[in-house]
């Protein structure tokens, strides 16, 4: 499977126009993951995806565990190179603590 079928988006939209996440009601959904370690991997390539390379275009500002109820959410805060600030919610409710 590939990287855009673990992702289960509400609406297929095209690279430019991707869902947001910037909130839990539109939070990224990782989905079709073996373990942690491959819904981590996801995360990453999803905001490779969206902001470009990490480490020149991009870097994690902060990380945070949610959860709301039975569901686990992944907040990534993102510092893009321009200086500008962005919030990415990750559902990790389908592969967090597998191993």
């Amino acid at each position: 499977m590939g990287f855009w079928g673990l992702l289960n988006r509400k609406k297929r939209k095209k690279v430019d126009n991707l869902v947001s996440g910037n909130a839990i009601e539109n939070a990224i959904s990782i989905q079709g993951v073996p373990n942690h370690v491959a819904g981590v991997l996801a995360e990453y390539q999803y905001l490779s995806q969206k902001f470009g390379r990490r480490g020149v275009d991009w870097e994690v500002g902060g990380q945070t565990l949610l959860q709301i109820g039975r569901r686990r959410y992944d907040k990534m805060d993102i510092i893009v190179s321009d200086g500008t600030h962005e919030v990415v919610i990750f559902d990790i409710r389908e592969f967090f603590g597998k191993r």
